[in-house]
């Protein structure tokens, strides 16, 4: 069976629509027909015939190039509304569609030959089926005929086109006839009949395919012609048993196919006459959009006009060519006018459901990555720029850098790079290398031998060609006099002007790399960390005394958390040496007229693999550590996670400083670093409601950070916090609503007594406070966790003064609940003003709001007073039964009204954003107004989620950076390799940014204000 398997890599829910369907083409078809793309259309006249049952069929097509018909029935039907999946992004199809047309047996059906397919979503699991059935009247048939009533009109193309319109629509009314019982034959000698049919070779063999038979000099219909004609006869008494004959008949079946395909064709041949010529009975509806409304997927994320207009022109010109870039998006199973973030979501979904022996750096793996490397090229996105950069540096190449690389050192292309000996590629560099005395191009060479070395997935290759990149960097430098100048620059670093270095993605660790250049912007978890190895923070003796969740730890536990520390102090270190080291050299270069002096590659080191793999869950049965891959986790597990390590690897109490034994506890709340980062909580339970009030002992919870819920659609941070210490109601500790308890005395004993109410407040507040946004929650109807997109308005500072008592919150937030309950009327008030006005006589799409429409009118009514002094108006208004003065005055007591009650609700609006914009004022000052006291906060780092879905999308962090020496503050976005400034209004933006409404705060890192300088650094 030719089938075109894509149970593998998933599509967008679109691409299925207007690509997989469009391009199903059966077997028969394209040996008929040059190469197409269907077209889907429904004729104007009905499909079903004799109370046909199509009730399983939830859409229904025919294209009319080809005259195939395509039938979509939903099976499981997706689990949001009109079918569309719970993800937001759209389904994730996985297809199977045949090319060869297979029988089918089941005749009420009526399918003589039909290729078959079905899909189903990997997300929601809709599931669908389809049908795509041969035409009856195939394609060399309708060729036939179109030549042979063209070659009579040779001379007159449209005449020629009339001809086989007539033909065609009288073929059309003849089966349809038929259809509904006629049995009258054709005579072949009638004036009419000849005259449209012709009756020649090409007409006749229609007719016979459709089953009528000539007999003498006349064409009769198929004898299940007469038998429609007996069932549709009411007075009959067989009536019934007659109509499921007629419905059983595989002829008749092909009867009714024939007359829709007859009407599409007729329509698609109709296109080429006069508009004054085409019959509205041959104007078929276009149905692809119907297609996908029916499947859910019509609401995809588009790129932006300016960039889809630039995409069309440097992509949608050369369709026909197959050009690179459409391969490219064929092969991410997406269309070319998605965003850009839907092109990362294909590229990471793909990769996550290869199912190959190597989903990560085979042969597939670089094909997806070609692509990507295509699309961002064809583009030109910088969003995908940072993707093709990420894979880079995790060691994905694109087959066009192979190439490259192969010719600069073999001098041609390798069709096969795992083929050829690690050895053979060491030595023929060397021979490069011998071959020339240029620093520049022996630094080239040393990185096409980078590109083979990942390519080939070679470590000792790969550690080979960094070393001779260092040392060539290095020789380039002494040979320019540079290696005093670094010596000399070293001790004068402008932090300023020398961003801080990236860490590289090394497999799904972006969000490690994003807590990680947090970790180390915290001035004492930094230099507690760098100071591993004086045998006084550490417990580095591997002393027994410190218990963790209430047991003691063991030696070997010790011993695993200080591997983690050693390895943090190397990462930490190398930051701090490459940012030292690349400003010194790029001094060096610029002065000394350096080959790589206006390079500007982002200056990034590779975490260690073991550290990585302490901190992750590693998923994946790959022996290679290069080809581990892993899951994706939440920023607080993982912070949860490096917090757990370094307390273990701490010393027992006995051992550390008399000032951090002020507890008897060898847990880790005697820590600094809990000291550091954990808060605490006093947690009261209230019974109210009852004839007594009645309140439990208060208790002490500590936190390592605050889960905060968003209230609303655009909320504020200061709202999260309100909700958070917001009292909440309890069950009660006798009765469990979700047990299965008939005992309604005690439920009934339970209510009087009163509802528990828990109510908190902070006990005590760490320097560092972290909080996290509750974005992933829980439908418990579809059983599938999902991500809350809202926006989350930002505040550099906040005061957590109102929530060192209880019902704090509810105090300070009173004020702002009133104003933005004044809000939210007036944002009503002002919508409903341009709210469209539907009339019942509207028939196109203009949409016109209320005010615009009184000032239309009472314009159109102001003018009927000078229209009236116009002679033929004169002449109409004299014939009139009501007098000129009449008419004219009544407009101008219209227009005076409507005058009215324009400038009412002109003032009206003028009053409400007045209102707006003072409540939004009032508003702004309180969320602005922070004492600045031991509850100040300030903003120090905000972890961003890119992804639509919390299985999967990509994370950086923005990083709050002073520098005391020059008093300044900048924002850095720490997206893996990448380090940049970037404004503020990035952060604190009161809408999300365009195009990337799905990147939004996940986790948030806050500093005490009146100790940031201690707390918070970026220096070296």
């Amino acid at each position: 069976m030719g089938v075109v398997n894509l149970h593998g890599p998933g599509v967008l829910g679109e691409y299925l629509v207007k690509r997989q369907l469009a391009e199903w083409i059966p077997d028969d078809i394209r040996r008929q027909l040059t190469r197409h793309t269907h077209t889907w259309v429904q004729p104007a006249t009905d499909i079903a015939c004799l109370g046909t049952t199509t009730e399983r069929i939830s859409w229904h097509g025919t294209c009319r190039e080809c005259l195939c018909q395509l039938t979509a029935t939903i099976e499981t039907e997706g689990a949001g509304q009109n079918n569309a999946c719970i993800d937001e992004v759209g389904h994730h199809f996985h297809s199977t569609l045949s090319t060869q047309a297979e029988t089918s047996n089941d005749q009420q059906a009526g399918f003589s030959a039909t290729c078959r397919g079905r899909t189903r979503c990997c997300k929601c699991a809709l599931t669908a089926s389809f049908g795509l059935q041969l035409p009856v009247i195939e394609p060399s048939m309708c060729t036939a005929l179109s030549n042979a009533r063209m070659s009579m009109h040779s001379h007159h193309p449209t005449q020629g086109t009339r001809e086989l319109f007539g033909t065609v629509s009288t073929l059309f009314k003849l089966i349809k006839n038929a259809c509904t019982g006629n049995t009258k034959p054709i005579r072949l000698h009638s004036d009419a009949p000849r005259r449209l049919l012709k009756f020649d070779a090409a007409c006749n063999h229609i007719l016979e395919i459709m089953g009528f038979e000539l007999i003498g000099e006349e064409f009769h219909p198929p004898e299940i012609v007469r038998v429609a004609g007996e069932a549709l006869d009411n007075a009959n008494p067989s009536r019934d048993v007659r109509l499921t004959q007629v419905r059983a008949s595989l002829l008749f079946r092909r009867l009714e196919s024939a007359r829709l395909e007859l009407n599409v064709w007729a329509g698609q041949i109709q296109r080429q006459l006069p508009r004054d010529e085409r019959q509205a009975l041959f104007m078929p509806t276009m149905v692809e959009d119907t297609l996908s409304r029916t499947l859910g997927t019509f609401n995809y994320k588009r790129a932006p006009s300016g960039k889809l207009t630039l995409l069309m022109a440097t992509t949608g010109a050369v369709n026909a060519k197959h050009t690179a870039a459409e391969d490219a998006y064929r092969a991410l199973g997406v269309l070319d006018d998605v965003c850009d973030a839907l092109v990362e979501w294909a590229y990471t979904r793909l990769t996550a459901e290869d199912q190959s022996d190597d989903p990560v750096f085979g042969s597939h793996a670089r094909s997806r990555f070609d692509s990507l490397v295509t699309i961002s090229a064809a583009r030109g996105s910088k969003e995908l720029g940072l993707l093709v950069a990420n894979e880079r540096e995790r060691g994905m190449v694109a087959t066009g850098a192979i190439r490259s690389a192969c010719v600069a050192l073999f001098g041609q292309p390798q069709s096969e790079v795992d083929t050829i000996d690690s050895d053979t590629v060491r030595e023929v560099f060397l021979a490069r290398v011998a071959e020339t005395s240029a620093s520049k191009v022996r630094m080239e060479l040393a990185e096409h031998l980078a590109v083979l070395a990942d390519a080939k997935q070679d470590v000792a290759l790969k550690a080979y060609a960094d070393n001779v990149l260092s040392s060539l960097e290095t020789s380039a430098e002494i040979e320019m006099g540079g290696a005093e100048g670094v010596a000399a620059w070293k001790g004068k670093v402008d932090t300023w002007e020398q961003l801080p270095v990236g860490l590289k993605n090394i497999g799904n660790t972006c969000y490690l790399n994003s807590i990680l250049q947090c970790l180390f912007s915290i001035l004492p978890i930094r230099a507690a960390v760098l100071s591993y190895g004086d045998n006084k923070t550490w417990n580095e003796e591997l002393r027994l005394g410190r218990n963790d969740g209430g047991r003691l730890l063991t030696r070997e536990e010790i011993s695993e958390a200080l591997k983690f520390v050693q390895r943090l102090k190397n990462l930490f270190e190398a930051l701090v040496t490459q940012r030292v080291e690349g400003w010194a050299a790029k001094r060096v270069r610029t002065s000394s007229g350096h080959p790589l002096a206006s390079t500007t590659a982002p200056l990034a080191v590779a975490p260690d693999r073991e550290l990585a793999d302490m901190l992750l869950l590693r998923v994946g049965s790959s022996t290679s550590t290069t080809q581990a891959s892993s899951q994706q986790q939440d920023v607080d597990e993982c912070i949860a996670q490096c917090v757990g390590l370094l307390v273990r690897a701490l010393p027992p109490p006995s051992l550390m400083d008399a000032s951090d034994q002020d507890s008897d506890l060898s847990g880790p709340g005697d820590t600094w670093i809990y000291k550091l980062l954990s808060g605490a909580l006093e947690v009261a339970t209230d019974r109210v409601g009852a004839e007594s009030e009645k309140t439990e002992k208060p208790l002490n919870e500590a936190f390592l950070n605050l889960n905060l819920n968003i209230p609303g659609e655009a909320a504020d941070i200061n709202d999260c916090i309100d909700a958070f210490f917001a009292p909440s109601e309890i069950s009660s500790d006798k009765h469990d609503p979700d047990a299965m308890d008939t005992d309604t005395s005690q439920l009934r004993a339970d209510t009087e007594a009163g509802q528990m109410v828990r109510r908190s407040r902070l006990k005590n507040a760490p320097p560092v406070l972290c909080m996290q946004v509750q974005r992933v929650q829980f439908d418990m109807t579809t059983m599938r966790a999902f991500k809350i997109n809202s926006h989350l308005r930002l505040r550099e500072q906040v005061s957590l003064t109102p929530y060192l008592h209880f019902d704090g919150a509810a105090a300070a937030h009173s004020r702002r609940h009133e104003l933005q309950q004044r809000l939210r009327t007036v944002n009503e008030h002002l919508k409903a003003l341009d709210v469209p006005i539907q009339t019942a006589a509207q028939t196109d799409n203009a949409q016109v709001s209320v005010v615009s429409a009184l000032e239309r009118v009472q314009a159109f009514m102001a003018g009927i007073g000078r229209w009236s002094e116009l002679d033929d108006a004169r002449s109409l208004l004299a014939d009139l039964p009501q007098s000129a003065s009449f008419i004219t005055s009544s407009a101008e007591h219209i227009s005076s009204q409507l005058r009215e009650m324009s400038s009412t609700l002109s003032q009206a609006r003028q009053q409400w954003e007045d209102e707006l914009r003072s409540t939004q004022s009032e508003l702004e000052r309180i969320y602005s107004h922070v004492p600045q006291d031991t509850t100040a906060y300030t903003l120090h780092a905000v972890f961003i989620h890119s992804g639509h879905s919390p299985e999967f999308g990509h994370y950086w962090v923005y990083v709050r950076d002073y520098v005391r020496e020059k008093n300044l503050v900048r924002w850095l976005k720490f997206n893996d390799s990448q380090v940049s400034v970037v404004d503020s209004s990035e952060i604190f933006g009161d809408t999300p940014k365009q195009g990337e409404e799905s990147a939004n705060p996940y986790y948030l890192v806050y500093v005490r204000t009146s100790c940031i300088d201690e707390m918070a650094d970026f220096g070296v």
